[in-house]
């Protein structure tokens, strides 16, 4: 009876193993040896133990706005090779992106008018499910930054939020 409970309850708390998952954090930032708040939404698929997505966040760092985004890649890290239900996940992710930065002081008039920068980040990120539609997701990223015209050569945040299920998503 034990066996049947507890095999019960991991089929409560686990994930869909094939859905699109939206994405809500906020956290702190920190760049140009300054710390910010910042945010980020993003909008993920899920395949089995991997996953691809795109998403967007900002941050603000004094008199500077920094606006990202990013294409990435995802691994469940505890289960590289076998699915097995669980109410905690660990993902590492990878993803390449186009980072803005706005300043005052920066005459730049090449597209956005700012520093317009391509940028790798790799990223890791715990995450407990409730149930199987919802879960609270700790993201700690490292960004580091190429094409820099201005002061900004490396960006890490840590961010708390919401990872949730969008059940009727269907794009393709």
């Amino acid at each position: 009876m034990l066996v049947v409970f507890s095999k019960m309850q991991a089929q409560t708390f686990a994930r869909s193993w094939d859905a699109w998952f939206g994405q809500l954090q906020i956290g702190a930032a920190q760049g140009m040896q300054e710390t910010g708040t910042s945010y980020t939404l993003g909008l993920y698929k899920s395949e089995q133990n991997h996953g691809y997505g795109i998403d967007f966040g900002g941050t603000n760092l004094s008199d500077s706005r920094i606006l990202y985004g990013n294409l990435t890649v995802s691994q469940d890290l505890l289960r590289i090779t076998r699915n097995r239900r669980s109410s905690f996940y660990l993902y590492g992710s990878l993803g390449l992106g186009l980072t803005h930065l706005r300043n005052a002081q920066l005459q730049d008039n090449f597209l956005l008018r700012g520093d317009d920068m391509l940028h790798f980040q790799v990223g890791l990120s715990p995450t407990y499910f409730f149930n199987r539609d919802f879960g609270l997701q700790l993201s700690v990223k490292y960004q580091k930054q190429a094409l820099i015209d201005f002061q900004l050569e490396e960006l890490v945040s840590v961010q708390l939020g919401l990872f949730f299920l969008i059940p009727s998503f269907k794009p393709f």
